[in-house]
């Protein structure tokens, strides 16, 4: 009886613990990108390094700019869905234990939709705000307070060396 007991803890805990399920922290931000030495809303603060060199490698802006940020948590088979703007949502689907799906949302018409895998260190979307500015929606699994040492709230000019701004 006792090695019956044995056996079915030694095979029920990783069963157990297989069944649990696993939590991720997600970081989304809404960046805009503009010629514009100035902010272009009061609460706006340049983006950090990490983030600033792969939007500047692709993308002609002088500045991007961190408009709001959310941070959530979600558990395999959950969903969640935020505004980031008046125009702009984001929901964020972990259907599978290794795929996730964001889809994007303008005046509440899905826009953009894509899968990818949960480990993928970035999701980057956006559009044209008009000739002057554009918008990205970003996804990402790293902290970028974390990620990118920089200027923090109300700061206006990046520290000399942390953002690019060719």
């Amino acid at each position: 009886m006792k090695r019956l007991l044995l056996v079915l803890l030694l095979i029920g805990a990783p069963l157990a613990k297989g069944a649990d399920k696993s939590a991720a922290t997600f970081y989304v931000q809404l960046v805009r990108g503009s010629d514009q030495d100035a902010p272009p809303a009061p609460q706006a603060r340049l983006i950090g390094p990490k983030l600033g060199h792969r939007l500047h490698d692709v993308f002609k802006w002088k500045n991007y700019w961190e408009i709001k940020r959310e941070t959530v948590t979600l558990k395999t088979g959950d969903k969640i869905r935020r505004r980031m703007s008046q125009q702009r949502e984001v929901e964020i689907a972990w259907p599978s234990s290794r795929e996730m799906t964001v889809s994007l949302y303008t005046d509440g018409k899905l826009t953009r939709k894509r899968q990818q895998s949960i480990d993928t260190a970035f999701y980057i979307a956006g559009g044209d705000k008009d000739v002057s500015e554009c918008w990205f929606i970003i996804v990402r699994r790293d902290n970028p307070d974390a990620a990118e040492p920089g200027p923090g709230p109300g700061s206006t000019r990046p520290q000399p060396g942390l953002v690019s701004t060719n």
